[in-house]
């Protein structure tokens, strides 16, 4: 179901709508890696201030002060940029997978009702909301992971150069800053990944309750209709659904619970780390102050980058269950348009979608 979903909504880049497609994903693109030369610069810019504050110089402290404010300036521009290009990029995919979904969905034809009533739940729930939150997450996702390597390969550079070699017991570690937020990440991942893989489960089956509780719903204000123009109708029983999605919701929650433990000491401990380890060097002579905090900051930097995918489990669950909602759709749709072949079908007039304008 992920292979049909990425085949039919990677249709935006093709046929019409590629041109705007192309444009904003590169946009979003240089935006990402605008901000991680930003953030370098910043970065060698805490090793000026905090080297200054060593000397106790007033002038440098107050040039680096003006150029903060520069660094300022710049990171709002790009953030800017960078949230312009991503939403920009999220809405016009939306628009067109909607579009597509909605013309296929009011074809006319015989065997409309009996291919898309009956085959799946609340069609309208997938193409709105599912359909929403997979553009979304998927466009967020894919912007964590650009940023994993561009951020983490940046900072590792920073971190060598910095953090140099450590001596144990004779024995020469190069890059010791390096190896020690690899093992550090790595362990947190791994608890991340222990504690949160049921988690993943249960957000699907969440999700799936509340399609079935929206739909539910849906059948009830139907048979209410039905019941005020006949004087009679049949009672849907939606507090079966009700029940399910408070079950759903308490191993949710239950889940985040771990997670938000192991979190939460990480938090406090992360940017300690690199300071404990750094400590040696500095109170021996070979590092000065601005190195300190500098690595400190790339050390940071690359466990952030680098723990993303444990971080972001719940929003890959979230986006998983609403790809497979949405591609359960795409297959009931191409199953009816298959069984139609040699039925006269009746387009419905086509959804124009002004995407360009919308931009």
């Amino acid at each position: 179901m992920i292979h049909r979903y990425v085949r039919l909504a990677f249709g935006f880049w093709r046929g019409r709508s590629r041109r705007s497609a192309w444009l904003l994903s590169i946009g979003f693109l240089i935006c990402l890696i605008a901000n991680t030369l930003v953030a370098l610069a910043v970065n060698r810019w805490s090793k000026s201030f905090f080297d200054a504050l060593q000397v106790r110089d007033p002038a440098v402290i107050i040039q680096c002060i003006i150029q903060l404010a520069i660094l300022g300036a710049v990171t709002a521009v790009a953030a800017i940029a960078t949230l312009q290009c991503r939403m920009r990029l999220q809405v016009g995919w939306r628009l067109w997978l909607t579009s597509s979904l909605v013309e296929r969905w009011l074809q006319k034809g015989p065997s409309r009702e009996r291919a898309i009533s009956h085959s799946i739940d609340n069609p309208e729930a997938r193409i709105a909301e599912d359909g929403r939150l997979s553009v979304d997450l998927f466009v967020d996702l894919a912007g964590g992971i650009i940023n994993i390597f561009l951020v983490s390969t940046s900072f590792i550079f920073v971190l060598w150069q910095v953090g140099g070699a450590f001596h144990v017991f004779g024995v020469v570690v190069p890059g010791f800053l390096v190896l020690a937020v690899v093992l550090y990440t790595g362990m947190t991942s791994l608890g991340m990944w222990i504690l949160g893989r049921p988690l993943v489960a249960s957000v699907e089956e969440k999700a799936a309750a509340e399609g079935d509780f929206r739909y539910a719903l849906t059948q009830v204000r139907d048979e209410l209709e039905k019941c005020d123009a006949k004087g009679s109708g049949k009672r849907v029983d939606f507090r079966s659904h009700l029940q399910r999605l408070a079950q759903s919701w308490a191993l949710v929650i239950h889940g985040q619970t771990r997670i938000v433990f192991l979190t939460s000491a990480n938090n406090l401990l992360a940017p300690a780390v690199p300071l404990v380890l750094g400590a040696p060097k500095y109170l021996a002579g070979d590092m000065s102050l601005g190195d300190l905090m500098q690595a400190a900051a790339a050390f940071l930097q690359v466990q952030l980058s680098l723990n993303w995918l444990a971080d972001n489990a719940l929003s890959i669950a979230n986006w998983s269950a609403s790809a497979r909602r949405v591609a359960v759709l795409d297959l009931a749709l191409a199953n009816r348009e298959a069984d139609a072949k040699d039925e006269s079908i009746v387009p419905f007039p086509k959804v124009d979608v002004a995407i360009g304008a919308a931009q």
